[in-house]
């Protein structure tokens, strides 16, 4: 083989070798803008969002239905009773507690009862007499002396009932429960009996200066006398 065809040779071998590079270099590059082409596709991006929103979804359902058995197991396995039992007890007692104070509200019942018939009894008493006192005024067999005295009985009668009403209400005022004045014939002496828990010193000289001011009676005639359930009540404090 002479000089030349060598040298074509050769040529046509480096040609052969540079085309085979070149097109191997194609089919790389064109294999690289496939890549790019499927990672820069948007309905593909789409598709990998939906997938992981739905994973999304599955996750957060199943988070939720494990919180729904396990509190459900909690509820089954708990008493629910347990913290509403001591307000239940509570209102029980309370309940026992009223029932308990039954017998005070008795013995209040009773005595408002005493105070209400003494004022009854009271009441009674004097209209009586004021009945007895007007028919001598208005009779004509009497004297006028009669009459006379009669009419100031009346007039007496009268203004003992109004003392005792005033006494009353200034005594109740004082923190008494109940309270009932008697004044007798002459106003020369009165009863005073109160409804009282403590009947102090204090108390009883209030009571001694109200009933002196309305009758003008003196401080030894006023007689200030405590209801016999809190007397009683007293001694068996006092006793114990």
């Amino acid at each position: 083989m002479s000089k030349e065809e060598l040298n074509d040779f050769e040529l046509e071998q480096q040609t052969m070798i540079e085309n085979e590079n070149k097109t191997e270099n194609e089919n790389n590059d064109s294999l690289f803008d496939g890549e790019n082409i499927v990672k820069e596709n948007p309905d593909d991006k789409k598709d990998r969002k939906k997938r992981k929103k739905f994973i999304g979804t599955v996750v957060a359902f199943a988070l939720v239905l494990a919180v729904g058995v396990v509190g459900n197991w909690y509820y089954e396995n708990t008493d629910a009773s347990s913290p509403i039992q001591p307000l239940l007890d509570s209102a029980a007692q309370k309940t026992l507690g009223k029932a308990e104070l039954v017998d005070a509200t008795t013995t209040v019942i009773e005595e408002n009862s005493y105070f209400s018939s003494a004022r009854v009894e009271r009441q009674n008493s004097r209209d009586a007499a004021l009945e007895k006192l007007q028919a001598v005024v208005d009779s004509a067999d009497e004297s006028e002396e009669a009459k006379k005295a009669a009419s100031e009985k009346i007039a007496q009668i009268s203004a003992s009932i109004s003392n005792e009403n005033k006494i009353e209400t200034l005594v109740c005022a004082k923190g008494v429960k109940n309270c009932i004045a008697v004044i007798n014939e002459d106003s020369s002496r009165v009863d005073v009996i109160v409804d009282t828990d403590d009947l102090s010193d204090t108390l009883i000289m209030q009571i001694k200066d109200i009933a002196m001011a309305q009758t003008g009676c003196s401080f030894e005639n006023v007689s200030i006398v405590q209801s016999s359930s809190q007397s009683n009540a007293q001694q068996s404090t006092d006793t114990e």
